[in-house]
């Protein structure tokens, strides 16, 4: 799976990099994925795979999917 963490997601990775391929031997829940990966899902505020928005907890993924992650953006 190659997956995307945009916004500030990409404290997360150890490395501090926003791209990152994950090995994954069958189907798992995306939330699982992230658990495993240290990345807290209350910071993922859109979910994008393979070009269509998803629900975090509802989705599964595999191996060949693109999956992109937001957190929400502030400012003012």
């Amino acid at each position: 799976m190659r997956l995307y963490l945009g916004g500030y997601l990409d404290f997360y990775h150890p490395q501090r990099r926003n791209r990152l391929d994950v090995t994954l031997r069958q189907h798992t829940p995306l939330h699982e994925v992230l658990t495993e990966l240290g990345i807290p899902l209350g910071d993922v505020h859109l979910v994008v795979i393979n070009g269509e928005v998803a629900d975090l907890r509802e989705s599964r993924v595999s191996e060949h999917d693109d999956v992109k992650l937001f957190s929400a953006v502030g400012g003012g």
